[in-house]
């Protein structure tokens, strides 16, 4: 099944019927080709390129596996995820383990993966020290930058400002100074350095900003401790269009970054590799969530379409307000006569999925599509009001196949206990 036609109506009607409601629904031939263009993009224009698919995005074995296949290696920022990365073939030295707050046994976990560890303060590389003289062993690290620029973007995704609780500042030479120590670490290889500024991010001025800040303090570490990097990390953050609106490309992102790493290259006199760490626009646009409408209910004030899915289901239209396309499969082409807020069938006012849309006349089962939902839809997925998550399916050239079961309640039981003394009660 072509690129051109998985969005079809038909398509998506014969899969929600099939599977079922609520069901997240990607394409596979969108997924790599958003990765070939993201890597085309910046391996036309410099040659030592890593990119490293951001996992928190969307950690589907198989869109995974996919990615792995493309080449990419893999930003990840908890032991689960890097657990699934090496599960579907990631090099470790293509793997790089960010957090801001990473404990003992997560630390041991790295060490022992052997993935590059990205440091976000002076705290966890003194743990990472202890930890490495106890097993013995050694390890590569870069330092997560805080370079103190704004990338005009949702506050709940900038981590790149003054305040964000993300990353090593570089004011008062505390960045320096952590560089310095973990020179002198006999158990640390200084490999890269390492800055991500924000997610969504749809001004590139902000990346060539951030490039100029990190290679200036690449130049200091050359010159003051003679420390050259293996790489130079820019971390993602592009954006897509979810409102349809103009956004920046790769194309775009790649114009204006690259000719500032070339110009500080030449005054640091080598050239280190250049890691990215796209995931929305690797798979945002490629997701699309189906769920069916349980009920109209027209009120004095509001219509709402109540449907089979919540913000258990679907969490960033509550948690940023988030704006999603919405259709009602099968009437595309119908007059958009009436407003209506899609509602989720989640106990919380907050439950809203799509507020305040024009769309045609709809009816107790109806299917809606909600597109764009393929980063931070089923990663951001709960369980909350005892709901079991949805299934995924992935669109293949000649294929739909189940890459995720869809729960049941007794998943939600999984793990839990009734102590003894409770059962007789």
């Amino acid at each position: 099944m072509n690129k051109e036609n998985w969005t079809n109506p038909t398509v998506l009607t014969d899969i929600a019927n099939r599977f079922k409601t609520p069901l997240y629904v990607y394409d596979e031939c969108r997924i790599r080709e958003n990765y070939r263009t993201f890597y085309r993009a910046f391996k036309n224009r410099y040659h030592g390129i890593k990119v490293l698919y951001a996992y928190k995005a969307n950690t589907n074995l198989a869109i995974c596996k996919i990615l792995q296949n493309e080449g990419a290696g893999a930003d990840v920022v908890s032991p689960g995820e890097l657990k699934t990365a090496l599960h579907v073939g990631v090099k470790p030295e293509d793997i790089i383990f960010t957090n801001n707050s990473k404990g003992q046994d997560e630390l041991k976990t790295a060490v022992d993966a052997g993935a590059v560890i990205n440091i976000d303060s002076i705290d966890e590389l003194k743990l990472l020290g202890d930890i490495l003289t106890e097993l013995g062993k050694n390890s590569r690290i870069s330092f997560r930058i805080n370079p103190e620029i704004d990338p005009k973007t949702h506050p709940k995704i900038s981590t790149g400002m003054r305040n964000s609780k993300f990353g090593i500042h570089i004011e008062k030479d505390i960045a320096f100074n952590a560089y310095k120590t973990a020179k002198g670490m006999g158990n640390i290889k200084i490999a890269g350095i390492h800055t991500h500024i924000g997610s969504q991010i749809m001004d590139t001025g902000v990346f060539a900003e951030t490039a100029e800040r990190i290679m200036e303090f690449v130049l200091r570490l050359k010159n003051e401790l003679g420390i050259e990097l293996e790489f130079v990390d820019l971390g993602g953050g592009l954006g897509i269009p979810y409102h349809g609106e103009s956004a920046p490309s790769p194309e775009d992102m790649a114009r204006v970054v690259v000719p500032v790493i070339q110009k500080w290259t030449k005054k640091i006199d080598y050239e280190p590799q250049l890691w990215l760490e796209p995931g929305r626009c690797i798979v945002g646009n490629a997701g699309i969530l189906l769920c069916r409408v349980q009920g109209v209910k027209k009120t004095p004030s509001k219509n709402f379409v109540n449907v089979d899915a919540g913000f258990n289901t679907l969490l960033r239209p509550a948690m940023y307000d988030a704006y999603h396309k919405v259709n009602v499969i099968g009437k595309e082409n119908e007059e958009q006569s009436e407003r209506y807020d899609i509602a989720g069938n989640v106990c919380e006012s907050g439950d809203i999925l799509a507020g305040d849309r024009m769309l045609p006349e709809v009816r107790e089962g109806d299917i809606i599509a909600i597109f764009d939902v393929g980063a931070y839809g089923f990663s951001m997925s709960s369980q909350y009001n005892s709901r079991p998550r949805p299934a995924e399916i992935l669109i293949r050239e000649r294929s739909v196949e189940i890459i995720r079961e869809r729960e049941t309640i007794d998943d939600i039981f999984a793990g839990q206990r009734i102590p003894d003394d409770l059962k007789l009660r």
